[in-house]
């Protein structure tokens, strides 16, 4: 049960949105319709590149149960969102550091008791997140795969949305599905779309054009592609070995692509 004096700070927070928006880092939420396309992977790689590129990133996992961030940063989760939700724990009490300008929050698994977010518990999150935001460049978020309400509430709400989608019709289909809810329920922000997984420069094009065709026909809305990144099999043995934290620091074309993405998504932002 969220505790008199969060309501307070949420309500406080809500009515100076607007001055913490125009100051503040922006929220950019990552998402895709299943799990399997390398979301975490993507958000990770793009949080370790802005670092590289002199920012400083917040990274969240927000999977309440099926966390996987912790793994590639080779960390045990000792505070998480899961003590945020439940004991009523600050932000800033649960943020680990990886570096300077890489900040955690990391996400809980196997737990009997793990909470819902709800759309009440969503907003106070936002609202919170805005007031560490000036403390921040990004603040990029890794929500869970699917489309509950609390975590629907949270990408309409974010400023920008991330779909990390891969070539199979599947995933591009649920892309559109996940499109189509944010814009039933009045989602206004910045939309943009990263192709993973693939074989050739070109299947990502043919990938992001047929998602794009199907948006602009049926759902009248925008979405901006930031690029594609390759399938590799180093990447799938990184994770393995939980070494994915090095792999920003090579010269692989991997590497190039996700540096590539990052310096992208700096100008669409700021743009």
């Amino acid at each position: 049960m969220l505790g008199q004096a969060k309501r307070l700070f949420e309500l406080n927070s809500l009515f100076s949105q607007n001055e913490s928006d125009s100051k503040g880092a922006r929220i950019i939420s990552f998402s895709s319709g299943k799990g399997g396309t390398g979301k975490s992977f993507v958000s990770s790689s793009i949080a370790l590149t802005l670092t590289e590129q002199g920012k400083k990133v917040l990274l969240i996992d927000l999977d309440l149960n099926f966390s996987n961030l912790h793994t590639f940063f080779n960390l045990n989760t000792k505070k998480s969102i899961y003590h945020y939700l439940t004991y009523n724990k600050s932000l800033s009490d649960i943020i680990e550091k990886h570096s300077n300008n890489l900040h955690l929050i990391l996400g809980e698994s196997g737990k009997i008791d793990h909470p819902v977010l709800t759309a009440e518990k969503s907003e106070l999150l936002l609202s919170e997140l805005k007031n560490l935001s000036s403390e921040y460049d990004y603040i990029l978020v890794d929500t869970p795969s699917g489309i509950e309400n609390g975590i629907l509430n949270f990408l309409v709400n974010s400023h920008e949305v991330i779909l990390v989608v891969t070539p199979e019709p599947t995933s591009i289909m649920d892309s559109y599905v996940i499109l189509k809810l944010l814009k039933l329920n009045g989602a206004k922000n910045s939309l943009k779309t990263i192709v993973n997984k693939c074989f050739t420069k070109e299947e990502g094009s043919v990938t992001f054009n047929n998602l794009e065709k199907a948006v602009k026909h049926f759902l009248k809305i925008n979405v901006n592609y930031l690029g594609e990144i390759d399938f590799s099999e180093k990447i799938v043995k990184a994770i393995q070995n939980q070494t994915i934290v090095n792999l920003h620091k090579d010269s692989s074309k991997i590497s190039k692509q996700v540096r590539k993405i990052s310096l992208s998504l700096q100008k669409q932002t700021i743009g």
